[in-house]
């Protein structure tokens, strides 16, 4: 028995076991800055980076308010946790490290759980009516309505993958070509693909998850 999850731990893929440490990096920081936020007192006078914190959070939580309205309290950690896995899996590269975002099971994992999110949201603000809007607005367009809930999946999993494999092929063979100078050479490209493209990517997927969201909240819940 040790034998085989000696052997199956040994084999798993390297984007995989990467995608575990920065989960598990998100947990331990979340669970370390919680708990020293949630000791404050009215009467303490925060650290630095626990204000840049809250001040992150707060305005993270009024943009999700905006759009989403009451049911802000739901999606915003779902938001969050998403851009911040995102965001990080990106930039591995920055430290010579395989961004697990370059493979499409973990995209779509990611879309996976955006649609997730997505349905929920409607469920919650809707309950079973959430359902009906696929015959709207006419009965039988409710075949492609029904598509176009799952094309979210594969477009938004597709982006971030394209995006990011793109980029680290494209690095790749810049290694491979400039060999020594590389050294001098792919820092302003790391910039670019890695961490402005990374940027860029994980706004777009956190803010089509929101705005996918806010169309499923019936409109009494924005007041």
């Amino acid at each position: 028995m040790l034998q085989w999850l000696s052997d199956y731990i040994s084999n798993l893929p390297s984007y995989f076991v990467i995608s575990l440490i920065v989960m598990t990096t998100i947990a331990l920081f979340g669970i370390y800055f919680g708990y020293r936020i949630e000791r404050l007192s009215p009467k303490d006078k925060p650290s630095k980076t626990i204000t840049l914190i809250l001040l992150a959070i707060d305005g993270i939580n009024k943009f999700v308010k905006n759009y989403i309205g009451k049911h802000w309290t739901y999606v915003t950690p779902f938001a969050l946790t998403m851009g911040i896995y995102v965001f990080l899996s990106n930039i591995m590269g920055v430290i010579a490290v395989e961004s697990p975002t370059q493979f499409t099971a973990i995209t779509f994992s990611m879309s996976i759980t955006a649609f997730i999110v997505i349905q929920s949201t409607g469920i919650i603000s809707q309950g079973w009516r959430h359902f009906l809007g696929v015959f709207q607005p006419l009965a039988p367009l409710a075949p492609l309505n029904i598509v176009s809930e799952f094309v979210p999946i594969v477009s938004m999993a597709l982006r971030l993958f394209g995006n990011i494999a793109s980029g680290a092929l494209l690095l790749g063979l810049l290694y491979r070509v400039s060999g020594w100078f590389s050294i001098i050479i792919t820092p302003a490209f790391h910039l670019v693909f890695d961490i402005g493209f990374g940027t860029i990517q994980t706004l777009v997927i956190v803010l089509l998850t929101i705005i996918f969201a806010s169309m499923k909240v019936k409109e009494e819940d924005f007041q």
